[in-house]
């Protein structure tokens, strides 16, 4: 499904006629990991405050939430650490959007896994980020993260459920790479996985300069046995925001144009501020997954007026015109490239389990040892002149 084709726009104006399709809730901006590529430091105190949405927040959304196509639980942070988890749940799964979240795993006790499956749960995401790489990248081991997905997949089984849908969730480094097809391997046997979504690293911190994968060819191989095995497996193998021919936007991807996973817009330049709107737990508000942030707060205005607010409008104006101003000349999620790891807004910032990660010396990686891979190098052909890095700043 094509994002554009539920967008209803008018370009003389810039109003939108259309709500959001997609709405993102912060519900929790604690999380209970230190993950090293985390766009949020949670290693840290400063400048990002420890909240959860208010249900009064989702009492203000909820025209927009009966009336979106999407919802998703979570931007950063673990969304299970919200204490009102199984109600928003509930009152976001009242309309007929597909309720979905991104999580790290660790909370999927046996009453969480209950109240995923009451609510009807369409889908949830699971980042892994490696096997014996896990501790150092996120702070905790791989088998402790498989065991709970294998209990939620057992749950489901108990109830007769195909719901919720789960995917996993890889962000590709040099640090990782190699374990990506070591991963499915152990992982696809025990559980069915309706997706495997990998995405490049987006280097925000100084620690990872050297994870780039759009620096190296390296990657291509393992991510091409990686897909055979999921493939073996029924598994969709997507990979997005990339420049790579294996991407999901090109002829090389799985998807076959049937999906658009990432900002790419042949019609809106940037498709994000048309379609979706994310609401952080302080009631700020992002235009896109980049973090553009829009200069109201959602206790400020009424709904349309937020979402048609002049900045939006502009902000769109300039998009469809194919014109990327301000922030949106340095996104990689629509320009993923090498120079992807100098972004501005983090130059010379260490995040604090750096210790953590490079514990143990870097590990030299094996050379392909396949015919000559894909790149992951150079500008996209499609990108008209493109965070989620998983993701969408998610678990």
């Amino acid at each position: 499904m094509l994002k554009e084709d539920l967008v209803d726009y008018d370009p003389e104006t810039g109003r939108m006629n259309s709500t959001p399709r997609q709405v993102f809730l912060e519900v929790s901006s604690r999380c209970n990991l230190t993950c090293v590529h985390c766009p949020t430091d949670f290693g840290r105190d400063d400048g990002h405050p420890k909240l959860d949405l208010p249900l009064e927040a989702i009492d203000k959304l909820s025209p927009w939430l009966r009336a979106a196509t999407f919802v998703n639980l979570n931007f950063v942070g673990e969304p299970m650490l919200s204490p009102h988890f199984g109600e928003l749940l509930r009152r976001c799964g009242e309309g007929p959007a597909q309720v979905s979240f991104n999580t790290n795993g660790l909370l999927l006790s046996a009453r969480n896994c209950a109240a995923i499956l009451d609510a009807r749960v369409h889908g949830v995401g699971i980042s892994i980020d490696g096997t014996h790489s896990m501790p150092a990248i996120r702070g905790v081991p791989y088998e402790a993260v498989r065991d709970r997905v294998i209990a939620l997949a057992k749950a489901k089984q108990e109830r007769g459920s195909e719901l919720p849908h789960l995917s996993l969730a890889f962000v590709l480094m040099r640090r990782n790479a190699y374990e990506l097809p070591k991963l499915l391997r152990d992982i696809l046997p025990r559980v069915h996985f309706h997706a495997v979504h990998v995405q490049p690293l987006v280097v925000i911190y100084e620690t990872l300069r050297e994870e780039n994968v759009y620096r190296d060819e390296f990657a291509a191989d393992a991510v091409a046995e990686a897909r055979e095995i999921a493939q073996a497996h029924g598994t969709e193998f997507i990979v997005f925001r990339s420049t790579s021919e294996q991407d999901e936007r090109n002829k090389g991807g799985t998807n076959n144009g049937t999906a658009q996973l990432g900002q790419v817009s042949p019609t809106y330049g940037c498709v994000d501020p048309f379609y979706e709107i994310k609401i952080r737990s302080t009631g700020e508000i992002m235009a896109c997954s980049y973090g553009r942030e829009v200069p109201v707060k959602l206790q400020d205005l009424e709904l349309d007026e937020i979402w048609n607010h002049p900045w939006y409008r502009r902000l769109r104006q300039d998009l469809y015109a194919k014109r990327f101003l301000d922030k949106c000349t340095q996104c990689p999620f629509l320009f993923g490239c090498a120079d992807n790891q100098e972004d501005p807004l983090v130059a010379g910032r260490r995040h604090s389990r750096e210790e953590r990660f490079f514990r143990g010396g870097y590990r030299r990686r094996r050379p392909p040892t396949s015919a000559p891979p894909v790149a992951f190098t150079g500008r996209s052909e499609t990108s008209g002149d493109d965070l989620g890095a998983g993701r969408e700043s998610g678990s």
